[in-house]
């Protein structure tokens, strides 16, 4: 365990972020966190002391200390596809995240915004359904026969969408299932 290896950790989260295009604020925090760990190294009592590092920054570094990886880190990657990976590092990441989320919406969308086929990969299952979660208006509750209605046109086996919506944080759903809303 190093502060070096911590610092490229978040500099590598700051990139996906940007890459995935959804919280510029997350971003810039992963690399505020990679400065201060450039500058005072792994000392978590510091790090409560400064402005501007959270509790959330905190947890990912005491995890850093007590397993040698960051879980955010990983999942973050995940979503990053392998030809990717170096680039954003080098490269404008958030320009990178656009040319592969138009990939995306070619490979597995049709005109009419309905799927030509479902994606395996984890990265392209992720991206298709941020894109279909685009139908859904923030902040506005939907029944379920209304998701229903929307997704139906998309793809056959709507049922499914919905659950893949849910279970990747796109749509929530209140524990009765009567009402579902966007996530933002």
């Amino acid at each position: 365990m190093d502060a070096t290896e911590l610092k490229r950790i978040f500099e590598e989260m700051a990139a996906a972020e940007d890459f995935i295009g959804d919280a510029p604020f997350k971003s810039r925090t992963y690399r505020l966190a990679a400065e201060f760990v450039d500058e005072i190294g792994l000392d978590v009592e510091k790090m409560k002391e400064a402005k501007g590092i959270g509790k959330a920054i905190i947890s990912k570094t005491e995890e850093y200390i007590e397993s040698a990886r960051v879980r955010k880190h990983t999942e973050l990657m995940e979503l990053v596809p392998a030809r990717y990976k170096k680039k954003i590092l080098t490269q404008d990441a958030k320009a990178l995240g656009k040319k592969w989320r138009e990939e995306v919406k070619r490979r597995f969308f049709n005109e009419d915004g309905s799927l030509k086929t479902w994606p395996s990969k984890h990265s392209n299952k992720f991206y298709t359904l941020k894109e279909i979660a685009r139908n859904f208006k923030k902040n506005h509750v939907y029944t379920e026969s209304e998701v229903n209605a929307i997704l139906a046109p998309i793809h056959e086996d709507y049922i499914a969408l919905r659950r893949y919506l849910i279970n990747y944080g796109f749509v929530k759903r209140t524990e009765d299932g009567l009402e579902y809303k966007r996530s933002a």
